[in-house]
């Protein structure tokens, strides 16, 4: 088959067969699975069903929970998540497990709250929950840099200052001076505050996700014990 040739009318025909069955493919609704049927081809691939389970919800919370937009301001990382899907349930033993690395991971107490089958262990901005999903588990992680908004919003608001600052310095008259003076110090301020902000909100963002991963596989270790 691969050393056969084919003449230009042969190859308009395969071409325009091709064409032909892309078309049909294209139109045809697109097909919707359920839990069911993506847990009986996990199983054939050898995943467990928990799992499968687990991760479904995950997917479904990464959709309608925190937006894109709001885990970034100005372009600049605020926020970092993680969903980790569990192949079964953490035991009470296993999450205060948990809980101890996160206490020893963050260096803070935090928080621990359970509702139902829900676990929560939480300070400030950073909180991490466990919940059931099927057969298995999803373990959350999510944080925000509580000041970030803030911080830049300050220093955008000094650079506007300045501008404005500036622009009536050019009017003249006895105030044109300190109108300069304040348009200065604002535009620094301003720079500065941004700059700050540039520097350090990768670099929190880049620490926190290593910190969730580290998590997420000891996490996994437990469950898979």
């Amino acid at each position: 088959m691969a050393d056969r040739r084919y003449s230009d009318e042969d190859v308009r025909r395969i071409l325009a067969l091709a064409a032909e069955a892309e078309a049909a493919a294209a139109n045809e609704p697109e097909r919707t699975w359920t839990l069911a049927d993506l847990e009986q081809i996990g199983a054939e691939a050898g995943l467990a069903p928990q799992a499968v389970a687990a991760a479904a919800l995950a997917l479904e919370r990464r959709a309608v929970d925190v937006e894109p937009e709001r885990s970034r301001y100005f372009g600049l990382p605020v926020a970092v998540s993680r969903s980790v899907p569990l192949q079964r349930h953490l035991s009470d033993e296993d999450w205060e497990r948990l809980v101890a690395q996160l206490r020893e991971t963050f260096s803070v107490t935090g928080r621990t709250r359970v509702s139902g089958a829900r676990r929560e262990w939480r300070v400030g901005n950073l909180r991490v929950t466990h919940e059931p999903a099927g057969a298995g588990a999803l373990l959350e992680l999510r944080t925000r840099k509580g000041d970030a908004r803030a911080f830049l919003q300050f220093g955008a608001l000094l650079l506007v200052v300045a501008v404005i600052a500036r622009l009536l310095a050019t009017v003249g008259g006895a105030a044109g001076a300190e109108r300069l003076t304040i348009a200065w110090a604002a535009g620094m301020i301003g720079v500065l505050l941004m700059i700050v902000g540039v520097l350090r909100l990768p670099a929190w963002a880049r620490r926190r996700a290593r910190q969730f991963e580290a998590l997420a596989a000891y996490a996994r270790r437990i469950a898979a014990t």
